[in-house]
């Protein structure tokens, strides 16, 4: 009979915190224990002499069962617990039972605590679960509108085998797409209900309803599967039968079978195909890929010959550019042309490799650099040259501007002596100007006001004349006037001379009166010519 007072513990029933008068019960007698791990710790508990040490050691085993990694072992740590609280019943000593006991108590009530916490999580584990599957089974409900809207399926390049069904493929593989990915969403959900801890009743229910949305998903996914695998083997068939036969491939050259190789493999690689369809195109494929290397190496076979026989010619067209390299310096670039073309034409004649041209019309091309890097200094030295005559031009305007505008704040203080002669100078460099049109006319307009002030200096100078200088200028512009008209008709009469002279039905005689009489004409012309130009210097003086 224990004397140490009983310390009750709070969390368990009244017959578990009795002592005295219950029955002990053997070690022995436990059930049968949960794990092997379970088993060591009964058969050592019983090999202990004292309750303290059976305690402790129990104590050790409890605080491991709820401490390990991953989930803690609570059927364990519960069945521990009872056999520790029988020790507990036997003699101990009182200042370690109570340290025992509060440890005992501190264990029993984190592992509780910890069991609400993990009850917690698989609470909100199977809430989430839930979730998930009742969104999997809505877009089941759905599933034709999640298919209408799910993006058109995108082919990675052009394959011609293919392209008659193109669109058949493409429906499949869309649908195949959406069930992949709802397949991919059940199986990641098994997972997740496998590893979370909840009862068994929980579980079995969750997976009920996962195989029922099975049920739904994978009979279909895998009849759509098998129609595509189908219908690409069906294709494949198709491309072998047409361009590989009796063991060599024919019907097109080796490259254009090798790109589409390669493009029925990369198909093979985004269809979802079955393993058995994908397997045995990947093996009619890669047969049909030795073949073509087969061709191309035959094909290889047949250019090496070829370009030795292209370098034979080759050396014969060398030699002539070498020649015409040697005469180049000395010849025009018209000349060179020809002689190149010559060579050009005689390449045409020869069976050439195509590398071999492209070398050769290479080398004749560097032959031409000289001629086109002089031709690009002297079309740059011309732009060059354009340039400067612009910006001369642009100078000249600028000073003619400024000249003119300085003309007219200073014209009214000029004297007409000098003021006619610098406008005679900007006139003059208008009519001299090269320029378009419309720019002299612009040119010319800002030229008004200096002529309107011009005119008036000269009806200002005509007021100041004295009378015998006004009559005199009257009397020479009355000369003028009839000079004027005098060499109007002898104008008239050298262009009739000259018409008659033109005719083919004069003799010689009259002809020689005829150029006579266009002499003297042209001779009075001359002399009123003269006497006009006199007189209107005359009247310019008297003006100024």
């Amino acid at each position: 009979m224990n004397d140490t007072p009983h310390l009750p513990d709070p969390l368990e029933t009244p017959s578990e915190a009795g002592l005295g008068q219950a029955p002990q019960l053997a070690i022995e007698e436990v059930q049968t224990p949960l794990s092997p791990s379970f088993q060591e710790f009964v058969q050592k508990l019983a090999s202990f002499q004292t309750p303290e040490e059976k305690v402790a050691y129990g104590l050790e085993f409890m605080r491991t069962s709820i401490s390990q990694e991953g989930s803690p072992r609570f059927r364990e740590f519960w069945e521990a617990r009872r056999l520790i609280l029988l020790c507990f019943k036997e003699n101990l000593n009182a200042a370690i039972r109570s340290k025992l006991w509060g440890e005992y108590v501190e264990l029993t009530i984190e592992a509780r605590r910890l069991k609400e916490i993990l009850e917690e999580q698989s609470a909100f584990a199977m809430e989430q679960i839930d979730l998930a599957v009742r969104s999997i089974e809505n877009d089941l409900t759905k599933f034709e509108a999640l298919l209408e809207q799910a993006e058109p399926f995108e082919f990675p390049g052009r394959c011609e085998t293919i392209s008659d069904n193109v669109a058949a493929y493409g429906q499949i593989q869309r649908e195949l797409g959406l069930l992949n990915t709802l397949a991919s969403r059940l199986n990641a959900l098994r997972k997740e209900v496998i590893k979370t801890d909840m009862r068994i009743r929980f579980k079995a229910k969750f997976f009920k309803r996962i195989s029922e949305l099975g049920d739904h998903i994978f009979p279909k996914r895998k009849a759509l599967i098998e129609t595509i695998s189908s219908e690409f083997e069906k294709d494949i068939a198709r491309f072998v039968e047409a361009y590989f036969k009796d063991g060599a491939a024919t019907g097109a050259p080796y490259y254009a079978l090798r790109e589409e190789i390669k493009a029925l493999q990369g198909m093979a690689k985004i269809f979802t195909l079955s393993s058995g369809a994908f397997n045995r195109t990947r093996l009619c494929l890669s047969e049909c890929w030795d073949l073509v290397k087969v061709l191309e190496k035959e094909h290889k076979k047949e250019v090496f010959e070829k370009k030795q026989a292209s370098s034979e010619q080759r050396g014969l067209v060398e030699t002539k550019m070498e020649e015409l390299r040697a005469r180049s310096a000395e010849m025009s670039l018209r000349e060179l042309e020809k002689e190149i073309e010559g060579i050009l034409q005689e390449m045409r004649s020869l069976n050439l490799h195509r590398d071999d041209v492209w070398q050769l019309r290479e080398e004749l091309s560097k032959m031409r650099e000289p001629y086109i890097v002089a031709q690009e200094k002297k079309q740059r030295e011309l732009e060059e040259a354009e340039k400067e005559q612009l910006r001369l031009k642009k100078e000249k305007i600028i000073r003619f501007k400024e000249e003119v505008i300085l003309l007219q704040k200073e014209g009214a203080q000029i004297e007409l002596e000098v003021l006619a002669p610098r406008f005679e100078v900007l006139l003059k460099f208008i009519e001299t100007l090269d320029a378009p049109k419309v720019e002299k006319q612009q040119l010319e307009r800002s030229l008004r006001p200096l002529k309107d002030l011009l005119a008036d200096k000269k009806e200002q100078s005509l007021l100041n004349l004295s009378d015998d200088d006004r009559k005199t200028l009257d009397n020479l512009r009355t000369i003028l006037q009839q000079k004027k008209e005098r060499r109007q008709e002898i104008k008239e009469a050298l262009e009739g001379y000259r018409k008659s002279l033109g005719k083919s039905n004069l003799d010689f005689e009259k002809a020689m009166q005829m150029r006579e009489l266009v002499d003297q004409e042209k001779e009075r012309l001359e002399k009123a010519n003269f006497g006009i130009q006199e007189i209107e210097t005359k009247i310019s003086e008297l003006e100024s």
